[in-house]
């Protein structure tokens, strides 16, 4: 069975959002990818912040996000998915 930091690999440029498993960072931005820090850590910058952070604190933003420009609640993700 795959690892998480094996499921997930993220290209830099590609646009993620914070996940709940985040340490105790909290924020709705979307963040970048700019760079690979170690085989599980990431470099993320959004225009607030630019920090490291385990690819299992972080997930691809859905196309709701990209055009909300942050980070959505799961009741918005959810209203986004059958709109």
């Amino acid at each position: 069975m795959l690892e998480q930091s094996e499921k997930y690999d993220f290209l830099i440029g590609d646009v993620v959002v914070l996940t709940k498993q985040c340490r105790n960072f909290y924020s709705n931005d979307l963040f970048e990818i700019k760079g690979k820090a170690t085989q599980r850590l990431w470099s993320i910058k959004s225009s607030n912040h630019l920090i490291i952070v385990a690819t299992n604190e972080i997930r691809s933003a859905s196309v709701a996000e990209l055009q909300a420009k942050r980070r959505l609640t799961k009741a918005e993700q959810a209203l986004a998915e059958v709109s």
